[in-house]
């Protein structure tokens, strides 16, 4: 057995390792994200005509 501290450190540790690529990923879409949100932001009182899909018109 090892301590609890021990096993929180490790934790902590892990859960920051995992936010690393994830940090990454956002600073590499961030010009997409920007793009994207100026486009919705622009066409906001558009409206949109397109019909939504039922599970039975779904392609099998």
């Amino acid at each position: 057995m090892i301590q609890l501290e021990l096993v929180w450190d490790i934790a902590d540790t892990l859960n920051a390792l995992m936010a690393i690529p994830n940090l990454i990923a956002v600073l590499l879409l961030s010009d997409v994200i920007v793009k994207d949100t100026k486009y919705y932001l622009n066409h906001l009182d558009q409206r949109d005509e397109t019909p939504i899909p039922l599970v039975d018109d779904l392609p099998s």
